[in-house]
This record gives structure tokens, C-alpha cells and sequence, in this order.
């Protein structure tokens, strides 16, 4: 329906690219998260009113932990900074993307 695109970086890969909803405040942004070999990015589509980019790099991670939805949806996925920001995200496949996170943060 809504198609969006990630400008990549000199020898940046695409590894994952999913459909997510960002939260800001109380919205659920909807957009595109991609997971690549340099970094996580959420894109909104241009349906959103907060229309936005947010870059994680890997360095910037504390932790990311699964996460329910309304606490019984079992979709959610919070990225924690260093600085003690959460960042929440609705994701499809939140294992296999917290993973992929994992190895590029050097967790097993």
C-alpha cells in the first residue's frame, strides 16, 4: 500500500525491512523498519501526521527487549539507548529482528 524507501550508506545492506509502527507520545506511527549492517532505521510513510526518520546506531544500544502490545500482544519491541531513551516499535517477526540486533551488538 505504502511504499517506502531507505536511502543506504557506502556499502550499507538492507538485512531486514519490515512493516512497524513507531510510538510517539501516544501515536503509532506507521512506516518501515529497516535493520542493516550499519545501523536500524524507522521510516513513515507519508500517511502519518508526525512524519519522520529515526536512526539507531548499534554503539547507541543499551539493550532491546520483546514487549506486548495493550500487555497482551505479543509484537512489541523496545530499543533502549544509552542515554535511558526507549524507543517502542510494533513489529512482525520481533524474535528473528531482536536477533539479528543481538549480533550486531556482539550478544548472543
Amino acid at each position: 500500500m505504502f511504499t517506502v524507501k531507505l536511502d543506504v550508506l557506502e556499502d550499507e545492506i538492507i538485512e531486514f525491512a519490515v512493516p512497524a509502527n513507531h510510538f510517539v507520545g501516544i501515536e503509532g506511527v506507521g512506516g518501515k523498519l529497516f535493520v542493516t549492517n550499519k545501523r536500524i532505521v524507522f521510516k513513515s510513510h507519508n500517511f502519518n501526521i508526525q512524519n519522520h526518520q529515526l536512526v539507531i546506531d548499534y554503539s547507541n544500544i543499551k539493550t532491546i527487549e520483546l514487549s506486548n502490545t495493550l500487555g497482551i500482544i505479543p509484537n512489541g519491541l523496545k530499543i533502549i539507548l544509552q542515554n535511558n531513551q526507549i524507543e517502542k516499535f510494533v513489529v512482525q517477526k520481533r524474535k528473528t529482528i531482536q536477533k539479528a540486533i543481538h549480533q550486531k551488538m556482539g550478544i548472543k
